[in-house]
């Protein structure tokens, strides 16, 4: 059976984007214009339907090559990804601890940090909360969020939830961005941090976190939960929301040759 004839034009308009034929920002041709370079598919001389032109577009959308910008046209999508090397304890890759962890990650691979929209609230803990921090549903948790942005792209959102009895009294409490980062805090008063456990999840984004990430239909988002302990048990629960189209995540596991 031959393939529909959408799928034959979105298979050569991806071939050319992933040749570099049309690099990252470049305009794709209007739908007229792939309505008659396309139509030798069906005969000589003739024009392919707006709509299979519309359904390839979609195809590429889907696949999150492509972004429509309203009133401009269609473009290629940039996809710089940025490698997370996640099995690195928190802070240490820089050799530094009054530094937050992002930010020296980041910068050491000579690229540019931003941590914006941050909020501190006390909230109740919800079930998936309360059962990683050991502590009863309901329970007041002091929880941080921000957005961060690499090279001025979107690239993840953040909460972390912390048990009310260790946030209280230190900076967590404060309504403002830590330089030295929360690992640090949370060691300054006591509770150092000696292990984390990590679970990820692939999925789907939801309508905000499309929004806030600029994500192109069809782009998943890694979600990853990480719960954080001292000798006396969970410290925090961080979840990190990341665009699965730009985000590389890595772990080093046991000793490895140096290059």
């Amino acid at each position: 059976m031959a393939e529909a004839l959408y799928r034959q034009v979105a298979s050569d308009l991806r071939l050319k984007i992933n040749k570099g034929e049309w690099s990252p920002g470049t305009q794709l041709p209007s739908e007229p214009v792939l309505e008659t370079l396309y139509g030798y598919l069906v005969g000589k001389g003739a024009r392919l339907s707006r709509n299979t032109v519309r359904l390839a577009m979609a195809v590429l959308q889907n696949e999150g090559l492509v972004e429509a910008r309203q009133g401009r046209g269609t473009f290629v999508r940039e996809r710089v990804t940025f490698t997370v090397l996640a099995s690195n304890e928190e802070g240490a890759s820089s050799g530094r601890t009054d530094r937050d962890a992002f930010v020296a990650a980041v910068s050491v691979q000579g690229r540019h940090p931003e941590q914006l929209e941050f909020r501190m609230e006390i909230r109740k803990a919800a079930l998936e909360v309360a059962e990683r921090l050991r502590i009863d549903e309901d329970d007041p948790v002091v929880v941080r969020s921000m957005h961060r942005l690499i090279d001025g792209r979107p690239w993840s959102t953040q909460e972390s939830f912390y048990p009310m009895d260790l946030a209280t009294g230190t900076m967590l409490m404060s309504p403002s961005d830590i330089a030295h980062g929360t690992v640090e805090e949370l060691r300054r008063h006591g509770h150092a941090q000696i292990g984390y456990r990590d679970e990820i999840v692939c999925r789907m984004p939801s309508q905000g976190e499309a929004v806030v990430l600029r994500l192109g239909a069809g782009v998943p988002v890694l979600e990853m939960f990480r719960t954080a302990y001292s000798v006396a048990g969970p410290i925090r629960l961080t979840i990190n929301v990341y665009a699965g189209d730009s985000t590389r995540l890595a772990y080093d596991i046991g000793s490895q040759p140096v290059e």
